[in-house]
């Protein structure tokens, strides 16, 4: 996955400046520089691999992290982690729905998010798109949580349709948006996301917005003018697709047949649609870019482009599928540009949770105790730490927790139905041939010690 990625900072030109953003705690607030996050929705890194025109707009000149997973591949436990920097285990939206998941779980957070924490730092907050499943369940179509000061979120809870026919929250105004070509989601909120900016222009506080658009989650239905786009893409046609011996893996796994060539046909359908839809989202960032020029804003401002989670297209037969232990479902896309970010890539660890303590340091405003996840504001000033993690705890709560450890070389996954993998990820990246019966016992004893500690973690103790 890291040798693949490192394709998107390669290909084409660009140029970062040089100069390297003063520390936080020496930058005044009217200094403080502007925030841009784009959250995508089922993002895959080999997906992301394939988009034309993200690598001129992002990745040459940025910082991409080659390593970066979701700490629960999972739409709505991800999307808290981003908001709170905390692991499922210790924020406890453990699902995408109620009563232990989605926006109903979350609610309890909301008084210390990320929006609030820059906002009573003196930021202008925006959130523009999905918030959280389920959204605003239980709480009022027109309830707007605490910390942002403009508001276009997707509700999620009443009938939608992700691209077509579905409902917002536009400040406090519940408006439904139809099935005609300038209702498609993504158009719509570029629209309202430059609207902010603009609107911002000569305002003496320094921005933060959340754009969260749909793409690539199915039904990923794309925009009409890019209809013609990727018509000879396929999907991932790596070693494990579609891969013919699974007796070594989890039940679930065995329990799918192998692809027919009908479903195939499907898979590679379903990835054009998906890579489609993500055309607009490169309309937006550019957008988005554009508009943040046009109010002098773009070189005081840090862009972080990045995804909940990842999703399965054929590899390991399973198409679709997120919420497990494979590399195509935790690793996400995560580039970041900005003032003094160097341009190329790093394989250090990275997280969902850390972006949330990022932001902070880069904002100069200090991370709550509460924080699970470690700034990586270092390497975007090109001085990496003298150490780092060398694992990631990745966690699913299904029918019980599965708990995972992605270590540099190692894969490790204990599944709730008392089942174990172990991949030798430098030898086998495509996650083949399951080492756990005839692995050294000594190794596995690390990798479970090391889990029953990270499982346990709360704040500072989870960031060695």
């Amino acid at each position: 996955m890291g040798a693949v990625l490192a394709l998107l900072s390669a290909c084409g030109g660009g140029s970062s400046p040089s100069a390297p953003a003063p520390a936080p705690t020496a930058t005044p607030r009217a200094a403080r520089p502007n925030l841009v996050l784009v959250v995508t929705d089922d993002l895959d890194v080999p997906t992301t691999l394939e988009l034309p025109r993200l690598p001129d707009l992002m990745a040459n000149r940025g910082l991409s992290f080659t390593r970066a997973y979701a700490a629960q591949p999972l739409c709505g436990p991800s999307r808290a982690s981003i908001l709170t920097g905390q692991y499922t285990h210790n924020h406890g939206v453990i699902g995408n729905h109620p009563p232990e998941g989605g926006f109903p779980a979350f609610r309890r957070h909301e008084s210390s998010t990320l929006a609030t924490w820059l906002r009573g730092a003196g930021y202008r907050t925006a959130l523009v798109g999905k918030y959280l499943n389920d959204y605003a369940l239980g709480a009022g179509e027109a309830y707007i949580p605490p910390g942002w000061d403009r508001w276009f979120g997707h509700l999620s809870a009443l009938e939608d349709g992700r691209y077509f026919n579905y409902w917002v929250n536009d400040g406090g105004e519940v408006v439904r948006y139809g099935a005609r070509p300038e209702d498609y989601s993504a158009d719509v909120e570029t629209q309202r996301a430059t609207g902010f900016i603009r609107d911002a222009a000569g305002r003496p506080e320094p921005i933060f917005l959340y754009l969260a658009p749909q793409a690539p989650h199915v039904p990923s239905l794309y925009a009409e003018r890019h209809g013609a786009d990727f018509r000879y893409s396929l999907a991932p046609r790596v070693p494990s697709f579609n891969e013919g011996d699974v007796s070594a893996k989890p039940s679930w796994v065995r329990q799918i047949s192998l692809m027919t060539g009908a479903e195939i046909d499907q898979a590679d359908k379903l990835q054009r649609f998906r890579l489609r839809s993500l055309r607009a989202v490169e309309d937006m960032v550019e957008a988005v870019l554009q508009a943040l020029a046009e109010t002098g804003r773009l070189e005081q401002t840090y862009i972080v482009f990045t995804s909940d989670n990842g999703l399965l297209m054929g590899q390991h037969r399973a198409v679709r599928r997120k919420a497990n232990a494979y590399e195509e479902s935790i690793g996400i896309p995560l580039i970041v540009r900005g003032p003094g970010v160097p341009a190329g890539r790093t394989d250090a660890i990275a997280l969902t949770i850390d972006l949330a303590p990022t932001l902070l340091e880069l904002a100069g405003v200090p991370v709550p105790e509460s924080v699970d996840g470690r700034s990586l504001v270092p390497f975007l000033r090109g001085t990496p730490p003298a150490s780092w993690r060398q694992d990631a705890l990745i966690e699913n709560h299904g029918g019980g927790p599965s708990y995972s450890l992605r270590t540099t070389d190692w894969m490790y996954n204990h599944q709730d139905t008392e089942e174990f993998e172990l991949y030798d990820m430098r030898a086998d990246p495509y996650q083949l041939k399951n080492l756990y019966r005839t692995a050294d016992p000594a190794l596995l004893d690390s990798l479970r010690k090391r889990v029953a500690t990270l499982v346990a973690c709360r704040g500072a103790s989870c960031r060695s």
